[in-house]
C-alpha cells in the first residue's frame, strides 16, 4: 500500500521497492495483484506503475542505498529491522521515514513538518521547504590583506576562464593594495 501511495499522485509519480529479498518482491506483486482492484485511482496507479514504477532485487543493502540516493527520492522509506543503520548511507532523499511505523500518509498528513518536497531527483541539490524558505538572508564577507592575496589570484583565474576581465582585475587590484 505504500507504494500505491505515492503512485496514486499521479501518472508521472516514481513507486518503487528496492531490497535484496527475493521473497519481499514475490510477496509485494502477489499484494499489488490482489489489491489494485479495489483501488478508486486504479488507473492513475496503474499508470505510475508502468511508466515508472520498479520492483528491484539488489544483491545487499548497500547497493539499495547507492541506488536511493541515485534517485534522489521526494519520500524514502527505509523499511528494515535497523533503520538507524542505514540512515546515514543516505545522502539524497526529500524526507526518510524510519522503520515499519513511519509511513508516507503519516509523514505527509500529521507527523512530518510539510509535504512540500524536492521531486524528480531534485533532492540531490535541494531540501524541503523549510523555516529559512522564509526568511531574507545575506551572505557577509571580510577578507584580510592576506586573504585577499592569497585568493585573489584564483579568483582572477576563474575569473578569465569566464572571459571576465573586469572581474579578474577587480581582484587583482586588491593584490597591490594588500
Amino acid at each position: 500500500m505504500d507504494l500505491f501511495s505515492q503512485a496514486e499522485h499521479d501518472e508521472l509519480a516514481q513507486a518503487l521497492l528496492v531490497t535484496p529479498d527475493a521473497a519481499l518482491l514475490e510477496a509485494v506483486a502477489i499484494s499489488v495483484g490482489r489489491q489494485i482492484a479495489d483501488m478508486p485511482r486504479r488507473a492513475i496507479i496503474e499508470a505510475s506503475f508502468a511508466k515508472r514504477g520498479a520492483l528491484i532485487k539488489v544483491r545487499d543493502l548497500d547497493q539499495a542505498c547507492e541506488i536511493a540516493n541515485r534517485v534522489a527520492p521526494e519520500h524514502l522509506e527505509l523499511s528494515v529491522a535497523d533503520p538507524d543503520a542505514l540512515l546515514p548511507k543516505i545522502r539524497h532523499a526529500g524526507a526518510i521515514f524510519l522503520g515499519h511505523h513511519a509511513s508516507e500518509a503519516l509523514g505527509d498528513y500529521c507527523a512530518g513538518p510539510n509535504h512540500v518536497l524536492p521531486t524528480g531527483r531534485t533532492a540531490r541539490f535541494s531540501s524541503p521547504l523549510g523555516v529559512y524558505d522564509f526568511q531574507k538572508r545575506s551572505s557577509v564577507l571580510r577578507l584580510s590583506p592576506a586573504a585577499a592575496r592569497t585568493l585573489g589570484p584564483v579568483a582572477a583565474t576563474l575569473a578569465r576562464g569566464e572571459g571576465l576581465e573586469a572581474h579578474a582585475r577587480s581582484a587583482e587590484y586588491r593584490l597591490k593594495n594588500a
